[in-house]
């Protein structure tokens, strides 16, 4: 099975941004999305930013919604695989094989105005970072890069530096695991009269992540 990205050259890393989200590549049944766009088959990241920027991202979620949000908030989106094949029909990482990388994703960023990058997976087989950092960039990951979950790359590769970070991620089926992270428990006492205190402190991580310079 050849998933091929729908996205990438209908929504082009705009050169007015300072932010890039960037993921790998969108389950192959993308005619069932919700939403027409990157992360548009269960929405989860839109889910987050819209509770994060509620007098920005209003619900009901909408593409024209999300797009006045990225164009407000100077944010872009892209994904690191052009095109892959699939050995099962689910959507996880660990099942890819990369065959087109979005190299084109490097000179999109040169001529932008990004100085962060924020990977919505990290550093396993075909996340994100890994992806972008290593088979784009051709660099290696280190154990300060993976504990600190991000670096601030040398102004050689883009012009000025520009920060990478990896996100925790906006999966819902990531919070059992991000409700034992470190930071999390840290945190645990802002939430103790929530229902949903790992969702909220991922909304309140979120925030900070997409308001700081």
């Amino acid at each position: 099975m050849i998933t091929t990205n729908q996205y990438l050259d209908k929504y082009p890393i705009s050169a007015e941004s300072e932010k890039l989200i960037v993921g790998t590549i969108h389950p192959h049944d993308h005619n069932s999305f919700n939403i027409p766009f990157f992360y548009g088959n269960v929405a989860s990241i839109w889910t987050i930013l819209s509770d994060a920027f509620p007098n920005y991202l209003k619900k009901p979620l909408t593409l024209e919604g999300i797009l006045n949000f990225l164009e407000t908030k100077k944010i872009s989106v892209s994904d690191t695989i052009r095109k892959c094949e699939r050995k099962k029909t689910n959507a996880l990482d660990n099942d890819l094989i990369p065959i087109d990388l979005n190299f084109k994703m490097i000179e999109d960023i040169k001529n932008s105005k990004i100085s962060e990058i924020l990977f919505t997976s990290g550093f396993g087989k075909n996340n994100a970072f890994k992806l972008f950092y290593v088979d784009i960039l051709k660099k290696k990951i280190t154990l300060d890069i993976k504990q600190n979950r991000g670096v601030i790359l040398d102004k050689k590769y883009f012009g000025p530096p520009i920060k990478l970070t990896v996100l925790y991620s906006p999966s819902g089926s990531a919070n059992v695991a991000l409700s034992k992270n470190k930071l999390c428990l840290q945190n645990k006492s802002k939430y103790t009269s929530s229902n949903r205190p790992v969702y909220d402190f991922k909304v309140e991580y979120y925030l900070e992540k997409f308001e700081s310079k």
